[in-house]
């Protein structure tokens, strides 16, 4: 028995107006290996997180260690990190460096009244509510100052950025 294919079915014509789909990026001539995008360098909103949360809370540990409570170690790691993030940040996610110190600073006070906090008669709940207060009222300066600090950092590596691309 001989059977005949079953016949191709046309596609249905493109509307006016739409363009058939972009061709991939070819390679510039006389590269070798796979291509690759541009790299824009820098920190990406996440990574911004990661390096914010990790720098403050891995000072907030050794403080609260050392010193039983956040003190001068905390202090200057929030503001190294604050200071690192918006300088290392890629200009897409600039507003994630002015965001991330005080969320790294909430929850460093949070995870270290939570891993080290002391034997109270509170509830879990009061302690780090209390914890959370008290660091925010007596270190309400320098979650203002790290994050003041971040955006000047921000806008003058932004200044940076556009003199350089005006003067080329």
């Amino acid at each position: 028995m001989d059977r005949a294919a079953p016949p191709r079915r046309a596609r249905p014509p493109r509307p006016a107006g739409q363009h058939p789909r972009p061709a991939p990026p070819r390679r510039p001539p006389g590269a070798s290996g796979a291509y690759r995008p541009a790299h824009t360098g820098g920190l990406t909103a996440a990574g911004a997180a990661v390096f914010g949360l990790g720098g403050t809370l891995l000072g907030g540990l050794v403080d609260h260690l050392a010193t039983d409570g956040l003190g001068v170690v905390f202090g200057l790691a929030f503001l190294i990190s604050s200071v690192f993030v918006a300088w290392k940040v890629r200009a897409q996610d600039w507003i994630a460096a002015i965001i991330a110190p005080p969320i790294a600073f909430a929850v460093t006070v949070v995870l270290v009244s939570t891993l080290l906090g002391g034997d109270t008669h509170e509830s879990y709940l009061t302690r780090v509510g209390l914890d959370l207060i008290t660091a925010l009222s007596f270190k309400a300066g320098l979650l203002w100052g790290g994050t003041a600090l971040a955006a000047v950092v921000v806008l003058v590596k932004r200044r940076l950025i556009d003199r350089a691309s005006n003067a080329a």
